[in-house]
């Protein structure tokens, strides 16, 4: 039905508006949430006024005809009728921009403070052709492969003595550089307020940050302005005591807090004066559930805060967005954020999403453009390599790495020899694994064939077992839910369908060995409460094979090692020894007291205290030679230059969690070669564990050295395929 309306009159106008009002009824969701205005008599206003907002209307109407339920067709205009009109339309174009400017989304809320946010210009396109996603991981191999091409920019324009380091402690040239890029990235008039220095493990990254607390003070303007004096670094729990000695070790003046355990409530009002206050993801993440987002001066000390610089230390720790602890780190208040880590990316490139959204760098700061213009292109193929030169843009703003082999004549680091050492099993390990092994592949058999249960967490119990085989045949005995969380230096990251399954097996009762679920049928006697009858069988040969004095394989290997390093160094070598399992540790210290072996130990069981003082034992006390290292608890941070031998026990199937263990011994300050031996069982899992680390440092490792591989996960063909 259409309706016919005379400009100019008053009921026309009437008839407009009451039009109008019920087109804005249409478009409420995309108003700001303000009162509607009170409504005017129509003859309250001069005819003239009501005129200019007829037409007004009219050319607004005319922009939005696609929503309109009003289209009525345009009358045909005259030239005549253009240019008398000319005039009256400029002006009107002038009311509808001011009426439209009216209409826009309310603003977002005011950013808190020290959030401010650098944005970096992205390019628009490319014509190259577009990458396989093979080959987008090939060029992602090659884009971490050496320096981020901005070190030579920072080459000499710095000095190697930092006031307020000791006496005679000096920069390592290496380090001039990044000092000098470190102060160039906090320059609040340019928007630079941080960055990721990402040189390899041990080349002192913790150096160069000190360096940079050193130089960068807040002024008085700054203390005045809300600022702390304080710079918060956040780090692994195994770091901290490291960041203590050193900064106490290497500077002076410098006022150090440590705030992580139970009496931390107390040290609350001593933060924001100290110079640099040290405390853990965990606490971060555990304080976070305190803050009130809606009030910033309630909560936890470290939330209320103007902290003057955040640094993270090993910042891969928040690598998976979905994680509490990154959110946590992402609502921290900061003037200048950092984040040091070796391994900035190492599975995917959305974990480098987390470290820029806690960097404020837009406009990857947000998940959807992140992923649209990085993550999915690169993953996808389609559209890699304009994806790849964003991402290349934006680490060369804020990204700052070297590589060993870059500074190797200036690190003058000793060499590093790896070897794999074959370990043979006696008869009867060998018909035990045999035996397990054919067992395994019967159950992997039946559990990739049911259509219901926690296929992913199953098969990788299996796995485990094979593994716990080749160290010792008593590890099999052990519970594999201790044994999980032992192995993994991350919580294990399912598939997703798995975890629907899991809940369906919720309270449902599972063999402890293989987590087949028990029936009547499968289940064992009372003399095996909590297994099936295959799995049963085997814990009875376990049993037979459990001993104090019996060696496996490895034993034997690691009491002949030690035996060799300390006749040929005339007792002068320290080695550290790293497993998975710390109740494979446990059997090694048995055999370390039988053979006179004086040793030390490091794992997640020992409080802080305890951790310390075996540090300092191995790094000061030339009777003690040895130190038994889990992976889990110190696979990460730690600085063991006092030994130069390493032995790895059993192998990962991401080669980077060895790295990391390895760079724990080859770093500055190892003045001695350092060997390195990885055991392996031939003609086991641990062959097919090898084959996939080679490939995956072709393809995914990304040439960089080492990582702490939290929320990695196993690919279920990958799984499946150390089976065979």
């Amino acid at each position: 039905m259409s309706r016919k309306f005379t400009q100019g009159t008053s009921r026309s106008l009437k008839l407009e508006d009451s039009e109008f009002k019920a087109f804005l009824a249409t478009q409420r969701p995309l108003l700001p949430p303000n009162p509607t205005p009170p409504r005017r008599p129509v003859n309250s206003e001069p005819k003239s006024r009501k005129t200019a907002e007829g037409s007004e209307l009219k050319a607004f109407r005319a922009t939005q005809r696609p929503l309109s339920p009003f289209n009525p067709s345009p009358p045909r205009r005259t030239v005549a009728s253009e240019t008398k009109s000319s005039s009256r339309k400029t002006a009107e174009d002038f009311e509808l921009s001011t009426f439209l400017a009216t209409q826009k989304s309310s603003a977002p809320p005011p950013r808190r403070a020290g959030n401010s946010e650098e944005e970096i210009p992205l390019p628009d396109a490319t014509r190259e052709r577009s990458l396989t996603p093979a080959e987008a991981q090939v060029a992602l191999r090659d884009l971490f492969a050496g320096d981020t091409n901005n070190s030579g920019t920072f080459n000499n324009d710095a000095d190697d003595t930092v006031s307020g380091f000791r006496d005679g402690f000096r920069l390592l040239p290496h380090q001039v550089p990044s000092r000098a890029w470190m102060r160039d990235r906090e320059d609040s008039t340019k928007k630079k307020a941080g960055g990721i220095l990402a040189d390899e493990m041990g080349m002192g990254k913790t150096i160069q940050a000190m360096a940079r607390v050193i130089d960068g003070p807040p002024t008085k303007i700054d203390r005045k302005d809300g600022w702390a004096a304080a710079t918060l670094v956040v780090c692994p729990l195994a770091v901290m005591q490291q960041w203590d000695s050193e900064v106490k070790k290497f500077t002076f003046g410098l006022k150090v807090v440590q705030y992580h355990d139970s009496k931390r409530g107390k040290l609350a009002a001593q933060l924001p004066e100290a110079n640099i206050v040290l405390t853990t993801y965990g606490v971060v993440c555990s304080e976070h559930s305190t803050m009130d987002p809606h009030d910033r001066t309630q909560g936890s000390v470290l939330f209320t805060t103007k902290w003057w610089r955040i640094i993270l230390d090993e910042a891969h720790t928040i690598k998976n967005r979905k994680t509490k602890t990154a959110e946590a780190c992402w609502n921290l208040q900061g003037k200048f954020r950092w984040c040091l880590t070796a391994t900035p990316m190492q599975n995917e490139v959305a974990e480098f999403f987390p470290l820029l959204k806690f960097l404020h760098i837009k406009p990857l700061n947000d998940w959807e453009r992140f992923n649209l213009l990085i993550a999915k292109p690169i993953s996808k193929g389609p559209g890699a390599n304009l994806a790849m030169k964003r991402l290349q843009v934006v680490l060369t703003h804020v990204m700052f790495r070297r590589t060993k082999a870059e500074v190797a004549s200036v690190l003058k680091l000793p060499a590093r020899t790896v070897v794999i050492l074959p370990c043979e099993f006696d008869a009867s390990e060998q018909q035990f694994y045999t035996a397990l092994k054919t067992n395994v592949q019967t159950l992997l058999k039946r559990i990739l064939a049911k259509s219901e249960g926690a296929v992913y967490m199953n098969i990788l119990v299996l796995l485990l077992r094979l593994r716990q085989a080749c160290d010792h045949p008593c590890l099999v005995l052990d519970n594999y839910t201790d044994e999980m969380d032992d192995i993994a230096p991350e919580p294990l990251n399912m598939a997703a369908d798995a975890d629907s399954d899991l809940e369906d097996d919720i309270g449902k009762p599972k063999c402890e060995f293989c987590m087949t679920r028990l029936t009547r049928r499968n289940t064992a006697d009372q003399a095996w409460p909590g297994h099936c009858i295959n799995c049963a069988a085997f814990k009875v040969q376990a049993e037979n094979l459990r001993s104090s004095k019996r060696a496996s394989a490895k034993i034997r290997t690691i009491v002949w090692l030690l035996q060799h390093i300390a006749k040929e160094s005339g007792g002068q070598e320290k080695t550290v020894i790293f497993s998975q399992f710390t109740a494979m540790l446990d059997i090694i210290e048995s055999f370390l007291m039988v053979i006179g072996i004086d040793f030390v130990r490091y794992d997640g069981k020992m409080s802080i205290k305890e951790r310390t003082e075996a540090l300092a034992e191995i790094s000061t006390n030339p009777r003690k030679t040895v130190i038994l290292v889990s992976l889990k608890a110190g696979g990460v941070g730690l600085n063991l230059t006092a030994c130069n031998h390493v032995i790895l026990v059993d192998m990962w199937w991401n080669p980077a969690v060895e790295e990391q263990a390895f760079d724990r011994t080859h770093r500055v300050g190892q003045t001695r070669n350092v060997h390195i031996y990885k055991l392996k069982i031939d003609d086991t899992v641990e062959d097919r564990i090898l084959q996939l680390q080679e490939s995956k440092r072709q393809l995914t490792e990304m040439a960089l050295s080492g990582s702490h591989i939290k929320n990695k996960q196993l690919g279920m063909h990958e799984l499946l395929q150390l089976f065979k």
